[in-house]
């Protein structure tokens, strides 16, 4: 089935509530040891004892980036799918941010995600700018996967957002960004 991805006005839909829901069966663990030589870093693919349930709220039009533009997928007249890029404010040379990515659990796996991420990545080509980049946790397994597959790669993380114990409760936020061509 084709999708219509069209562009969504700020005025119509700021504040606008989507809610994220997934699983994750596998996690990515951080494991970081500092060696007299250097640091040593590896993520690792850690399998879960239980099932984890993943579901928090996003408003849209809500990114502190300058210069928010969102598309998506409207279905009878309901957003069913979404991404809202912003670019960087504080770089001499900046990137697009990828704010939101959401599709509605009942239109995955069909190549809407895929197509979102080209709009961003299209964006960013015609605005000059040079890559995008964008946040995802590291218990977000499916999150992860459909990056790396759309060509983004791992260029930073942050272990310690929220509390000490983030490692250990895969709560590290991943940054994935891919250059543009």
């Amino acid at each position: 089935m084709k999708y219509e991805i069209t562009p969504l006005e700020r005025e119509k839909w700021q504040n606008h509530e989507v809610i994220f829901r997934d699983f994750a069966d596998i996690c990515y663990y951080v494991q970081i040891e500092n060696k007299s030589d250097g640091i040593s870093i590896e993520i690792i693919s850690t399998p879960l004892e239980e099932r984890r349930k993943i579901e928090y709220p996003m408003k849209l039009f809500c990114s502190s980036h300058k210069d928010i533009k969102m598309w998506g997928v409207i279905e009878n007249e309901e957003l069913i799918a979404g991404i809202e890029t912003g670019i960087e404010s504080w770089a001499k040379n900046p990137r697009l941010y990828v704010s939101t990515l959401w599709v509605n659990e009942s239109h995955r796996r069909r190549g809407i995600a895929s197509a979102l991420i080209d709009v961003a990545k299209n964006r960013a080509k015609k605005e000059n700018l040079r890559a995008v980049y964008l946040e995802t946790w590291s218990c977000n397994e499916h999150a992860v996967a459909f990056y790396l597959s759309q060509g983004f790669k791992l260029i930073g993380f942050d272990i310690c957002p929220f509390s000490n114990e983030d490692i250990k409760k895969f709560h590290v936020p991943l940054k994935l960004g891919c250059e543009v061509e």
